[in-house]
């Protein structure tokens, strides 16, 4: 090893952190409710100087993309298999797991919401999330949808989306516990 490869290899590994500090306070001011933070209240949050983002994002696109797919990242991926269990067990452990996953993702969802048509990097990435959360559903009822008609499978993934979920908790008012029940219930009477 030269020398030279040492204080290169320094830089990037600061580079490395500094990119993810952004990221992460990003994310923090995101979670309590600031959908759209300046570049300087990220700077700030992330202990970096403002230019540091322009130097390690040259776009908010670019910002947007890696921030899409470091939440992606830090949703919950549990998965309860088809196979395992008996249909109450999977119903249980699937309507756990989805509801932890969507209350955990809710400001990112409002972000989402406002940014989608304007940034084609969240766009991408919702539509990511419904694809990877739509074979969720698929694979651990797939002996029930196996018997149901076509439609079961779309008002199934209808009833375990992010839209759902906040309009039990958001419109509707309901606990977490209360709208987990309700998408339980749901999805029992439609895989019966």
């Amino acid at each position: 090893m030269s020398g030279t490869e040492l204080p290169q290899d320094g830089r990037r590994l600061r580079a490395v952190r500094t990119r993810a500090r952004i990221l992460e306070a990003l994310l923090e001011l995101i979670d309590e409710g600031r959908p759209e933070p300046t570049a300087a209240e990220i700077a700030a949050r992330a202990g970096v100087a403002l230019r540091s983002i322009a130097q390690h994002f040259k776009t908010r696109e670019q910002l947007l993309a890696a921030l899409a797919e470091k939440h992606l990242a830090r949703l919950p991926h549990t998965e309860p298999a088809a196979s395992t269990g008996t249909f109450e067990q999977r119903l249980v452990s699937f309507v756990a797991a989805r509801s932890k996953a969507l209350e955990t993702s809710v400001a990112i969802r409002q972000l989402g919401r406002s940014a989608e048509g304007r940034w084609e990097a969240i766009s991408a990435a919702f539509k990511e999330v419904s694809r990877q959360r739509r074979k969720e559903v698929q694979r651990s009822f797939a002996e029930e949808l196996a018997k149901q008609d076509a439609w079961v499978l779309d008002a199934v993934d209808a009833a375990t989306t992010g839209a759902f979920w906040d309009s039990l908790r958001q419109t509707q008012g309901l606990s977490t516990k209360r709208a987990s029940a309700v998408m339980q219930e749901t999805l029992r009477r439609l895989l019966a």
